[in-house]
């Protein structure tokens, strides 16, 4: 009677720590669940007792210990995070699993021209690019940016992926001095060469006939795509709204630079209008 007492007891007391193991089940969150390369995934443990530590298989190669983990991807692509706990009979139980997807951030790179006030973004994967001018947004959506002012100007790359990269850049205008001899003048900020009533038809720089060395003429249109070029510009053939193959722009805002041997060079807009 005595050993089918002691039978008895065994297998309540193994039934109950068998019980006890089964309540302890591996539960965790990985956040965000969606996420880009570089940003940090927070592993939180949400099983609360009954155990020694967790192990973490972040399917990447990388495996830790612990309960409050991070974790940074620096691939994109689709994994599956695997967390077993360590029991107090030094157990492991089966993993639970999440699955987190990581897309590509894109690179970015800022650069800054200052001999032609010119910013150039270079992004990755075709992202498209936003501008802001001392954290007030700007209509450009371009690669190139023409300044005419000092500040911190600021390039923000979004891709496909919702993955973003930011860059930011403080630069220094220095206007050009009115009244020096060494000035390059520009008389008008707008041609009207559709017009043809003899006035604003072309671009007119001031005494630029009495030059000594050559004045050369550079224009860009917004894209910063160079559409006319003068090394030898004269205000009787001077740039009348059209481009090096004599095609008539579209009207619009187009950015010059103006520089001749001995003269301080100038940069500045000139709007078509037709």
């Amino acid at each position: 009677m005595k050993t089918i007492r002691l039978i008895i007891a065994a297998l309540v007391t193994c039934a109950s720590f068998a019980a006890a193991h089964a309540q302890v089940t591996p539960q965790f969150t990985a956040s965000p669940a969606t996420a880009c390369t570089g940003d940090v995934i927070d592993i939180t443990v949400n099983t609360t007792s009954g155990y020694k530590t967790a192990r973490v298989f972040f399917d990447d190669g990388i495996d830790t210990y612990g309960d409050n983990l991070k974790h940074i991807y620096t691939s994109a692509g689709t994994y599956t995070i695997s967390l077993s706990l360590l029991l107090d009979d030094n157990t492991w139980t089966a993993p639970a699993t999440q699955t987190v997807t990581i897309g590509d951030t894109p690179e970015l790179t800022l650069d800054n021209n200052q001999n032609a006030a010119l910013l150039t973004a270079t992004a990755s994967n075709g992202a498209s690019l936003e501008w802001k001018f001392n954290d007030n947004k700007i209509s450009n959506t371009e690669p190139t940016l023409y300044y005419l002012e000092s500040g911190t100007y600021t390039v923000t790359a979004s891709n496909s992926n919702g993955c973003s990269a930011t860059q930011s850049m403080k630069v220094t205008y220095e206007k050009q001095t009115a009244n020096n001899d060494t000035q390059i003048k520009v008389v008008n900020n707008v041609i009207t060469p559709g017009t043809r009533d003899g006035v604003n038809d072309i671009l007119y720089i001031e005494d630029v006939g009495n030059y000594t060395s050559p004045c050369s003429v550079k224009i860009f249109d917004k894209k910063g795509k160079l559409v006319y070029t003068n090394n030898n510009y004269s205000n009787t053939d001077g740039f009348q709204g059209k481009d090096d193959d004599g095609n008539e722009l579209f009207a619009g805002t187009y950015y010059y630079v103006i520089k001749s041997q001995g003269k301080q060079g100038c940069t500045g807009f000139v709007d078509i209008i037709r």
